[in-house]
């Protein structure tokens, strides 16, 4: 996936990586009373990165082979469209752990 978002197309280019540290700071560990809305696949949080913004954390709760190639997709999709009702996707992190 990163060689993927390091493409010049379109917003693919202004895409950031995160790193798990970020995440757990952004969200205060992934705290309860920050999750914004939760579906089967996945938890949204509200989080507050040092930079001051207010954003959205998207985590998937379980990531199995046949999701992941669906789950890149969705990120390089939502990488390159910029849209008024679409949440824009300003950065992304990856960890895949054995399955």
């Amino acid at each position: 996936m990163k060689s993927e978002l390091s493409f010049p197309e379109g917003n693919v280019k202004k895409s950031k990586l995160f790193n798990s540290e970020d995440l757990e700071k952004a969200t205060n560990n992934f705290n309860y009373n920050r999750i914004l809305d939760q579906g089967g696949q996945s938890i949204v949080y509200k989080g507050m990165p040092t930079d001051g913004k207010i954003v959205a954390i998207k985590k998937l709760k379980v990531l199995d082979e046949g999701k992941v190639e669906q789950s890149i997709n969705e990120v390089l999709i939502l990488s390159q469209i910029n849209y008024r009702n679409v949440v824009k996707l300003l950065r992304c992190y990856l960890e895949m752990e054995s399955i």
